[in-house]
């Protein structure tokens, strides 16, 4: 890759590749459209990630590369929270195109990691975004990308990283909830936390709330969290890979929106 060029319309941003490639000898170029699902690149050891949502420019700052075979997190994985996930962008996508879902809203969200998806909600209209994880390692580097990416939030307090056990009310309570609208992408990976984090999406919502989960299906028995999260929770809609965003159809992430059961369903 030689070069990226960025050409701004409409305030949007439309970027384009210029590649040398060598056919028989002789170097030439083709213009590729950018692609958040960049074949050519290694996206996990960036150490700044930079994306497209919504047509607006982001950047995420990484910590991929910083992880030892030994640094583990309380989770007992190694990278959910050091770079930036596949379901992560197809969540920001679907929020910059459904805008109206959390417009002046308070927006929650849990698993947050690098915070990509609270940055998306603050740039396409949420009042407020709380981006809850549990290492305070992932939640400074969470901090620090929402105030890269929406400055005005974070300095009037409306952009904030706090620490969540799922699965504790006093820790649900101290978010100072309830809100508007909760959100998390790949959050569904560990079967012992699927009951926690149910638990977690009930303390910090309202039967006027939404729940909206980006997954990418892993055979990690995904089907047993939503069996559990149906007793508490409706689907109000579910989309498929081919719904969303375009990029990221092989990787099979869906999106469901949910709100709570009410009494007499």
């Amino acid at each position: 890759v030689d070069r990226v060029r960025k050409c701004m319309r409409g305030g949007g941003a439309l970027v384009l590749v210029l590649l040398a490639v060598m056919e028989g000898g002789v170097a030439s170029t083709a213009l590729v459209p950018f692609s958040n699902a960049n074949p050519w690149s290694d996206a996990f050891s960036m150490t700044e990630r930079a994306l497209v949502i919504g047509g607006r420019a982001v950047k995420v700052r990484q910590t991929w590369e910083r992880r030892s075979e030994d640094d583990l997190e309380p989770t007992g994985m190694r990278w959910t929270g050091a770079a930036v996930w596949d379901a992560a962008i197809v969540l920001s996508e679907f929020l910059a195109a459904n805008k109206q879902l959390i417009h002046r809203k308070r927006v929650l969200e849990v698993g947050a990691g690098l915070a990509l998806v609270s940055v998306a909600a603050g740039m396409f209209g949420a009042e407020s975004v709380t981006a809850t994880d549990y290492s305070t390692s992932v939640l400074d580097l969470a901090q620090n990308n929402m105030e890269a990416n929406i400055p005005d939030m974070a300095v009037s307090g409306n952009a904030t990283a706090m620490p969540l056990l799922w699965g504790s009310e006093e820790a649900a309570q101290s978010l100072g909830g309830p809100f508007d609208v909760v959100v998390g992408s790949d959050v569904i990976y560990r079967e012992d936390v699927f009951k926690p984090l149910i638990e977690t999406l009930d303390l910090t919502t309202t039967n006027d709330s939404i729940v909206i989960l980006a997954h990418k299906p892993r055979g990690l028995s995904e089907e047993k969290f939503f069996f559990w999260l149906r007793r508490k929770f409706v689907v109000l809609q579910e989309h498929q890979p081919t719904e969303l965003h375009k990029d990221f159809v092989t990787a099979g992430v869906k999106v469901h929106v949910l709100r709570k059961k009410q009494s007499f369903e």
